[in-house]
């Protein structure tokens, strides 16, 4: 029996040489490309070694018995949320690039060429800082949150976890990426933002321990655990994406803890598996029911429209009397720890029961759900940006 064409490049994209775009292992002459419809995607080569790592790591958790460490409805949930962010971008790419090509083909600064070594390594760095600029303000700038929060919306912590994304979360973070348009050239700019983006699925995992001096420099699993625990020293912490400098730089790393180790989840966890409701809640809770919220005597905590303002663009944890300061274009609270509750002394996940035939109804879905989104990725691939 013959495979499809689909089932044909699954295969060939598990290769070992394309294993290495996970750790950011490449060089600068293979990586450099002269127009955006060379620049592969990145994601879709390594979507077969997610897969494979995903299930290698929920066999190491069943033989250690940590039972706790992930949930079938809470795993569909999150492989369905990054199917969902995929779809909505264009030809595959990201949303950012029309406008991020338009930018520098009227208004770009210099003409650094594709093929040197010095380009790409700018471009590194100055991709990885707008990922911190933008990273960061989607958890500080208010509204902008319920771009992000979908990603911390899990309970659990492993691989699965990395691939939960917001699905509009890069209309959210658009402005910092067309920040290098006035230097980097396009494909670079698309090359590092892929492979930005495709390191930091590793990093999404409880098996893996310190790395020693490897963490003085890099985001690794221990750092981004805690910026996705829901402790008060993890709150608004450790936001780079391959690089831990900027955190460094910037007053917002913090190690984790071997005596308090990171609970993950919102702050207030949401307790549902409804998909769209977890994309889209927060819009509505920061951008008009926070605003209305009251005190015990009745009169409304944010009066106003400046104060009401606040409530919908300043930090999410902001209410009257947080002191905050300005860093960039938003404010960010003094002490992030503030006004978050300690961790529960039991703390009970939500994992609702499912039956048997329920898990193999829905099994059979998403499996088809998977094939059928292989295909139109397939199909998007052939869509330029001109």
């Amino acid at each position: 029996m013959s495979l499809s064409a689909n089932t044909r490049e699954f295969i060939g994209n598990l290769h070992p040489s394309n294993l290495r775009y996970l750790f950011y292992l490449v060089s600068a002459n293979e990586t450099s490309y002269y127009s955006v419809e060379e620049v592969p995607d990145f994601i879709t080569k390594v979507s077969g070694w997610f897969l494979i790592l995903l299930l290698l790591e929920f066999v190491v958790i069943w033989i250690k018995g940590h039972k706790e460490g992930f949930a079938y409805n809470d795993t569909v949930t999150s492989i369905s949320a990054g199917l969902f962010q995929q779809l909505l971008k264009i030809g595959g790419k990201t949303s950012s690039l029309a406008c991020y090509i338009y930018i520098y083909d009227n208004y770009r600064l210099v003409t650094m060429p594709v093929d040197w070594t010095f380009t790409w390594i700018v471009a590194f760095f100055l991709q990885d800082f707008a990922y911190y600029l933008g990273h960061r303000a989607i958890h500080e700038a208010g509204i902008f949150w319920s771009f992000h929060q979908m990603h911390h919306s899990s309970e659990y912590y492993n691989l699965s976890t990395a691939l939960r994304q917001g699905a509009v979360q890069e209309i959210g973070i658009a402005f910092f990426d067309c920040l290098q348009s006035f230097i980097v050239p396009p494909p670079m700019f698309l090359t590092h933002k892929l492979l930005n983006t495709v390191y930091q699925f590793w990093i999404h995992t409880e098996m893996i321990p310190s790395l020693g001096p490897l963490e003085l420099v890099f985001n690794t699993p221990s750092h981004h655990r805690v910026h996705h625990g829901r402790n008060p020293y993890c709150i608004d912490r450790n936001y780079g994406g391959t690089l831990i400098i900027w955190d460094r730089l910037f007053g917002t790393f913090t190690s984790e803890r071997e005596n308090e180790k990171p609970v993950y989840g919102l702050v207030e966890n949401v307790k549902s598996f409804n998909q769209l409701w977890l994309q889209f809640f927060e819009f509505k809770a920061l951008g008009w029911d926070k605003g209305r919220l009251k005190g015990r005597g009745g009169n409304p905590l944010f009066p106003g429209i400046v104060n009401k303002l606040k409530a919908i663009f300043f930090p999410a944890g902001y209410f009257p009397g947080i002191r905050t300061y300005q860093f960039f274009l938003w404010r960010t609270k003094w002490n992030t720890a503030e006004a978050i509750p300690r961790i529960e002394k039991n703390v009970v996940k939500y994992n609702p029961h499912l039956s048997a035939q329920l898990k193999c109804y829905t099994l059979v879905q998403f499996v088809v759900l998977v094939f059928e989104y292989y295909s139109f990725i397939k199909a998007c691939s052939s869509i330029t940006t001109n």
